[in-house]
């Protein structure tokens, strides 16, 4: 009888590979909420909605044209400043009111 063990050759166990940690990514920096200071636009029955802070006016076409007249009035009551912009066309000048139409009765 032949020993067949000994013409067998026998591979070396393999060794348990190690683990390597995963390289954590860094996170990249979250962007803050962003702040809203103020909002217009369109409502869904024909009126411009202005939104500031937690108060909310809707306005008809002539209401904004009151605001708009308003606003004229009394940014032309406002001292002059000395830091003009030169792309300022009218050099800080005010601007004047326009007159409303008068409509017949």
């Amino acid at each position: 009888m032949i020993d067949d063990s000994a013409e067998v050759l026998e591979f070396p166990k393999p060794k348990a590979v190690p683990k390597v940690p995963e390289a954590k990514q860094p996170e990249p920096p979250k962007e803050k909420d962003p702040v809203t200071f103020y909002r217009l636009g369109l409502t869904d029955n024909n009126r411009v909605s202005f939104y500031m802070g937690y108060n909310e006016i809707t306005m008809s076409r002539a209401g904004c044209q009151q605001m708009i007249d308003q606003i004229k009035f009394f940014q032309s009551q406002l001292d002059e400043e000395d830091d003009h912009t030169p792309d300022d066309p009218d050099g800080g000048e005010p601007v004047p009111l326009p007159v409303p139409e008068q409509k017949a009765a």
